[in-house]
This record gives C-alpha cells, sequence and structure tokens, in this order.
C-alpha cells in the first residue's frame, strides 16, 4: 500500500511534520508501507490519484477541498486529516478558527477519519464539528535516539512537474517577490545563529579569568569543536551536533524546550511566567540554571532573562535539544489551564523520560497515562524529589520506560496507524451537488434565500440526501461582509472558499466539473462579471446545466440596455431566473435569451442582525423621534449624464432636507458605486445622515434593514423599488427625464415638486398603496419562490439522471 503524507512544511524540524507524519510513516514503513511525502504547493491530483491513501497533516486549506473529492469520489482513495491542535478553537491562528471549522465541515463528506494525538482533542473537535466526521486518537510516539538517527538521512523528493498556468504564476513579479522574501528570512535566521554563537563566545570569555590561560584555551577548543554548524539532509537543513548544555560548577540544571509560542494563547516560553516564584525560591536554596531551548529567544529576553536566578537562551536543534534533555536534572512543562492547552500532546514529556530525565508538570489530560512516574500541579514537591532524590528518579523513570513501551513506542502507535489504515468508511450513493457562486457583494441579497431553500428541500428524501448543497464564496465578498460566513453555515450549506489572486486561480478552484447545477447571480460578459461568466461557459461546455438569477429590475443584458450596455452584453447561462413575464422585457432582449428566461419570482428582502444597531444610532442621532425617509442612489451613474439627472437629483434632495426640517433623511449610497459618498454635501445638515460604507457601524446595513425602520422611500430607478413594494412601503422613483417602464405603475418624480407632494402624502398618511400593489402583481410571478425555484432544479437534476434501459418484455 502507498501512502501520501501532504503538510504544509516537510521538515523534521516542524514538530507536527515530525510527529505526526515522519515517525508514523517509519513504523508504517518498517511494515512495508511505501510513503511519499508532499508540500501543500506539490499535492497536486496527478500525483496523490497513484496513492492508496492521503494523509493531510495539519493542514487546513479550502484548496485542498477540490482535491479531497476528487480523490474520495473519482479514485476512490482513502483520505484522512490529521490534527494536532484545537484548530477550531475561535482565537486560534489570528481568530481563525471559525473559518478553520467552515472548510473542514466542507470538506466532511470525503475525509474518512480524522486523526488527533489526545483524547480531549478529539472530544473538543467533534463537538466543534458537530460529530460530522468520524474522529481517531493516535498518540505521539516517545521520540527516541533511533528516531533522531533515522531522521538524520531524511529526504523529500523534489516534484519539477508544473503546469503552464503555475509556471506563470512562478514568474510573476508577486511571486518572486516572496521568494525573495523567503530567502531574507533564511539568511537572517542564519545571521540569528552566528551572532548567537558569538555571544557564547563573548560569555565564556567573560567568564575566564585573565591569569588562568590554559583553561581559555581549553574553553575556546571545547567551544569551537562543538559549535553549531549546518549539515544537509535531503532538501532540508538542519542545526547538528549542538554544543552540549550542562550545569556550570556542578550545580542542578533544569531545562525547557518547545515553540516560542504565540499571540492568540498563553504558550511556549510565556507558560514560564507561571512558575516564575517557584523557580525564584527554589534558588535560594539549590544551586541550578535554567537552560530555554526554542527557535525565537525575545521572549525568554523579555520575560525569563531578569529573573533573579542563573538562565540561559539555546537555539533549539532536534539533536541538540536531545542531547540537552538528556544532560538535564528535570523537565519543566508548565501549562495554563484553557481548553486549547488541554488538547495538547505529552509527546514533550515522552521525549524527556526517554532521555531518562524526569518530568514535573502541570496537570494536562494526556499526561494522564504517566501521572504515576511524573509530577504534576507541585512544583516544589518535585523540585525536592527529583534534585535531591535519586532512589525516587530511578524509580519513576524505570516505570516510564514500561508505560512508553506498552503505550508510546514505535510498535505501540504504529499498531494503532495500522488499524487506521484497515478502517472503512460507509461510501452513501452520490448525491447530485449543486454548486452556488458568490462573486460579488451584492449576490448575497439574491442568492442567499435560494442556498436556504434548497438546503430545506435537500433533507425532503426519505434518506435525507436529494442533492448536496455547496456555497462558494470569493475571498473578496467575505471580506467586505465577514458575517456572511456564519449565515451560511448556519443554512446547513457548505462552504467552500476562493482565495486565489488571479481569476485563473479562482476558477481552478471552483471546481466546476464536480457539480450537477451551477447556479450563479449576475452573469454578463461584462468586465466586473468576467470570472463568474467564464465559470459559466466552462461548465456549459461540460453539459452542466447554469442557473443566472435575475440580479436587479434593470439588469443589464436581461431587461436594461443603453449606449453602453448594448445587446452585445451576453448572459452565458443556459437559464436565467426571472421576477417575472419574460414579456415584460425590453424589445432589445433577443428571443435566444428570453426562451432562457424561467419566472420564479423573487424572494422578499428580509432584515439582518444590523437592524437593531441602526435603530440605536437613530434614535441617538434622532433625538426628537422625527420620522424618517429613506434615499436611495443606483449604480450606474454613467446613464444620467446627458439629462443633468446628477445634479437635479443632489439638487432636489438637498432641497428637501431644507424644506422639511421635522423629517430626518438617511441616505443609503449603492454599495459599489456611492456617488452620494464622494459627494456629501447633503450631509452638511442636521437632519440627514450619510450611511458610509466604509463606517463600521453602518457597512452591514441592508436596504431592507433601511426600509423598514423608514416611513417612506426615494429612490433613482434601483430595484431597491421592488425592495420597498414588497415591505409595503411607499416608494418615489426619480426619472427626471428618463423613460422608465420597468418601474410603472409606481410613482414617478420629474421635478422638485413630485418628490415634495410624495413626502407629503407620506406624511400626512394620504399616500396610497394601491400602485404599490398593481407593480407586485405585474412585475412579480405569482406563487412561492422557494417552490418555484426548486421545483425548477429538480426538473434540471431529473433530466441529467440517466433513465434505466426499459424492457418491453418485462412485466409484473
Amino acid at each position: 500500500m502507498k501512502i501520501a503524507w501532504v503538510s504544509a512544511d516537510i521538515s523534521p524540524n516542524v514538530a507536527s511534520f515530525r510527529y505526526r507524519a515522519l515517525y508514523p510513516s517509519f513504523a508504517l514503513a518498517d511494515n512495508g508501507f511505501q510513503n511519499a511525502y508532499f508540500s501543500v504547493r506539490d499535492a497536486k491530483i496527478e500525483h496523490l490519484k497513484e496513492y492508496d491513501v492521503v494523509i493531510f497533516v495539519k493542514t487546513v486549506s479550502h484548496v485542498l477541498t477540490a482535491i479531497m473529492r476528487e480523490l474520495r469520489e473519482r479514485y476512490g482513495r482513502k483520505v484522512f486529516l490529521d490534527l494536532c491542535d484545537y484548530v477550531t478553537h475561535p482565537r486560534y491562528g489570528n481568530s481563525s478558527g471559525e473559518l478553520r471549522r467552515v472548510i473542514i465541515l466542507s470538506q466532511a463528506p470525503y475525509i474518512d477519519a480524522i486523526v488527533v494525538p489526545t483524547e480531549q482533542l478529539r472530544k473538543v473537535l467533534s463537538a466543534s464539528l458537530s460529530g460530522s466526521i468520524p474522529i481517531v486518537v493516535i498518540p505521539d510516539q516517545a521520540e527516541s535516539s533511533a528516531l533522531i538517527e533515522r531522521t538524520r538521512v531524511f529526504s523529500v523528493k523534489k516534484i519539477d512537474a508544473y503546469s503552464l498556468a503555475e509556471l506563470r504564476r512562478l514568474i510573476r513579479p508577486r511571486t518572486r517577490l516572496a521568494d525573495l522574501k523567503s530567502k531574507i528570512g533564511r539568511t537572517r535566521q542564519q545571521a540569528r545563529e552566528s551572532f548567537l554563537s558569538f555571544r557564547i563566545l563573548v560569555a565564556e570569555l567573560s567568564r575566564t579569568p585573565r591569569k588562568l590561560p590554559a583553561r581559555l584555551y581549553d574553553r575556546l577548543r571545547g567551544y569551537w569543536a562543538t559549535r553549531p554548524r549546518l549539515v544537509t539532509a535531503g532538501r532540508n537543513k538542519m542545526p547538528a551536533d549542538q554544543a552540549p548544555v550542562s550545569g556550570l560548577n556542578g550545580g542542578k540544571k533544569l531545562i525547557w524546550f518547545g515553540n516560542a509560542g504565540s499571540d492568540s494563547f498563553q504558550s511556549g516560553i510565556q507558560t514560564l511566567t507561571l512558575i516564575a516564584s517557584d523557580l525564584i525560591r527554589l534558588a535560594q536554596t539549590i544551586d541550578f540554571e535554567l537552560v530555554v531551548m526554542s527557535s525565537r529567544s525575545d521572549a525568554y529576553r523579555t520575560l525569563i532573562e531578569p529573573l533573579p536566578f542563573r538562565s540561559r537562551f539555546e537555539l533549539w536543534s532536534q539533536e541538540g535539544c536531545f542531547e540537552a534533555v538528556r544532560a538535564s536534572d528535570a523537565f519543566l512543562m508548565p501549562q495554563i489551564e484553557d481548553e486549547f492547552s488541554e488538547c495538547k500532546s505529552a509527546n514533550r514529556a515522552l521525549l524527556a523520560l526517554s532521555c531518562g530525565t524526569p518530568v514535573i508538570a502541570s496537570r494536562l489530560m494526556s499526561l494522564e497515562p504517566l501521572k504515576d512516574c511524573i509530577v504534576t500541579d507541585d512544583w516544589e514537591g518535585g523540585f525536592r524529589r527529583y534534585l535531591l532524590d535519586e532512589a525516587a528518579t530511578e524509580a519513576d523513570i524505570e516505570k516510564a520506560r514500561s508505560i512508553i513501551e506498552k503505550e508510546f513506542s514505535a510498535e505501540a502507535t504504529g499498531r494503532k496507524w495500522l488499524e487506521l489504515m484497515r478502517l472503512e468508511k460507509p461510501r452513501p450513493a452520490k448525491s447530485p451537488r449543486i454548486a452556488i457562486f458568490f462573486h460579488l457583494l451584492q449576490d448575497i441579497h439574491v442568492l442567499l434565500p435560494v442556498v436556504t431553500a434548497l438546503v430545506a428541500d435537500a433533507g425532503e428524501d426519505m434518506n435525507g440526501n436529494r442533492h448536496d448543497v455547496d456555497v462558494v464564496l470569493l475571498k473578496s465578498v467575505y471580506l467586505q461582509q465577514p458575517d456572511i460566513v456564519r449565515e451560511i453555515v448556519n443554512t446547513g450549506a457548505r462552504l467552500r472558499l476562493l482565495t486565489e489572486d488571479t481569476d485563473e486561480g479562482n476558477l481552478r478552484a471552483l471546481d466546476v466539473k464536480s457539480a450537477s447545477v451551477l447556479i450563479v447571480g449576475a452573469e454578463t460578459s461584462l468586465r466586473p462579471h468576467r470570472l463568474v461568466h467564464a465559470a459559466v461557459l466552462k461548465a456549459n461546455e461540460l453539459g452542466i446545466p447554469t442557473i443566472s438569477m435575475q440580479h436587479g429590475l434593470e439588469a443589464p443584458g436581461l431587461s436594461y440596455f443603453d449606449d453602453r450596455h448594448t445587446s452585445d452584453v451576453k448572459i452565458a447561462s443556459s437559464s436565467i431566473f426571472t421576477y417575472g413575464d419574460p414579456a415584460r422585457l425590453p424589445k432589445q432582449a433577443s428571443s435566444d435569451l428570453v426562451r432562457r428566461c424561467i419566472p420564479v419570482g423573487r424572494f422578499a428582502p428580509s432584515t439582518s442582525r444590523h437592524l437593531a444597531t441602526l435603530q440605536s444610532s437613530l434614535e441617538a442621532m434622532n433625538p426628537r423621534r422625527l420620522p424618517v425617509i429613506a434615499i436611495f442612489e443606483n449604480l450606474h451613474w454613467h446613464r444620467y449624464e446627458a439629462d443633468g439627472y446628477r445634479g437635479h437629483f443632489s439638487a432636489n434632495i438637498e432641497r428637501l432636507v431644507d424644506t422639511f426640517k421635522d423629517v430626518f433623511f438617511v441616505i443609503k449610497p449603492h454599495p459599489a458605486g456611492v456617488w452620494l459618498q464622494k459627494n456629501p454635501r447633503i450631509t452638511t445638515r442636521a437632519n440627514a445622515l450619510l450611511l458610509h460604507r466604509d463606517d463600521p457601524g453602518f457597512a452591514g446595513v441592508t436596504a431592507a434593514d433601511l426600509l423598514s425602520a423608514s416611513l417612506a422611500a426615494i429612490t433613482t430607478p434601483s430595484t431597491v423599488a421592488v425592495d420597498a413594494t414588497q415591505l409595503c412601503r411607499p416608494v418615489l422613483v426619480f426619472a427626471n427625464t428618463l423613460d422608465l417602464p420597468l418601474f410603472e405603475p409606481l410613482e414617478i418624480g420629474r421635478s422638485y415638486e413630485d418628490i415634495e407632494a410624495f413626502v407629503t402624502r407620506a406624511l400626512d398618511g394620504s399616500a396610497t398603496m394601491d400602485a404599490v400593489s398593481r407593480f407586485k402583481s405585474s412585475a412579480l410571478a405569482a406563487g412561492n419562490v422557494a417552490s418555484n425555484i426548486v421545483c425548477e432544479i429538480d426538473r434540471l437534476l431529473e433530466d441529467r439522471t440517466p433513465k434505466p434501459p426499459q424492457n418491453e418484455h418485462f412485466s409484473e
């Protein structure tokens, strides 16, 4: 059997790769398995499909979703995800834990099992992921000198096969800059190591009395004979022959080693502050030196070096650490008590015990098997036992050897990995996959109700799998409105994120070929839609049904045409779901376009959680509780140049605000055009508020939120008029000299007097709702929108389902 291990870092210097890939692969190799190692960059389907099992190690990325799907569904390979940390914790990795949770949930159908090193990690991940994926516990193997020797000759075959697209990416200036930064970083690290070596030499000189030249010579000769130097192991470089560290003047030596730590949790070197007072008290009775080994010294210099006891920092290397631990009298393992740290592995304690060095630690769930041979949560007692009682120390080390052999040796952990290889996850019948692509911010209000409707419908089959709903979200959308990730996940749909830097990269990651149906929002040949248009064209080539949703009442290329948006604007989707009867489309719409239109209606806009924030803001800014009138602008301001529309509209709104001092006007610019935001003279009035898109307090406020808080609305020719009618608000569309047949029979304003009369009627309650009702009847298809959409998609899926052959001679 052939196994591929995929990790972000293929280096023995990285603990997650060493413990969760390299050491298990050694154990499996001893049982006849073939192993190969791939970085995420090299994890291409053309490479991985050649392996029976693919294990992704601490690698949670949306870019791997399509690869996992193809490995599982097309090639029938086993796929495992190995996690050594609580990666879905909300504060993990710069508070990106929720995003990782969403990604893993989207990959759940393609993962046979998640593998973790501790039972506590299994529990929290199972709860976080709602038990959607089996989770298997395989503890870290105890590190030994034999493993370290085996690691010395470890090498990785470099993958040189690049596609043309990858070569283009590699030679781009941005990529070259990233490579240059990486090289600079490595050079700086080597410089720091050299500088540290120099500081060690200076320290030795400062401790050497001038009257003892022979002793100085011996120390210098010993230092230079054991100075850190680099040796090459395959592609990887690592420090070797680390200078031995031993207590000075016969004193005791304590050691701490591990990662330097992160800002997300109190971890790494920072944890030593938890026992600083214990160490200070110890220094008053016992002569000791604390050695701190890690990859960075900044936390040590700030937190530990100033404390009143002897300590020093050593740069970590695998072999150097092993020798330093072996030469120490005790290993210290303090840990803060929180839900993240409780999931940590016992691998550092195991390494120390394997070296014959006793362990004093904070209580940790993973240390439970070792509880009878280490000291936990008693630092003073631990110091007394292991620094003063040799017999007790030897007894504990002897117990530890037996436990390690039984539970943490290569043979013990290897058996668990062998069991994992035999794990068979039931493979349910493949369900049709409906992919819904959120490409623009404006897609949210169009597509999110579609997602909700399809997820609700997916569970109506007795097997609960009529179809799968996959949402694909472009990075720019969730950066503008982060709430959308939570909203999509709450529907129950699987979510994938597209974060590539180019349209080419995002199109590949979209993985159109795996969809049964592709649904998009606005889709035309216009430049802002080029990615979604390319996706639809690709799906069409593959014979996959494509659906675009009417994005607005006046949608370029569909229901709106002008000198810029001519009939040359193309919509490629095989079906176009429209608000109403295609017969209402303008004459410029081609017969082919009309033929592809299917009237389904329009979801009534719903308010967001930002409505409460908006209402609170209005109460603070409008203390007199004046009636609120909402004003909206459209996106396509270019259409208004010829007749002076912009000037007239702005002047009329300024005059309106000045005339109606007892009305509070709230202006919402279009999220893309923001023309009024760039021309904010109106907002100098006390009774006017402009909702700036870049103001965190208003960024998430939707048109429905503002309409719900308003008495009436005034808008440029915009779909907001439809929103207003569906929320039963009187609305006036300012036309100036434009012909607006699609907005009839709503109130159309052509002068300031028209606007003033509308506001007066809205204030005195005489505004008629008859026009609103007649507009909804004529512009929107009848029936339940969700049912209409589900029915049409079912029809498309049924048309694609192969029919069983009929035997004309068969009868019941």
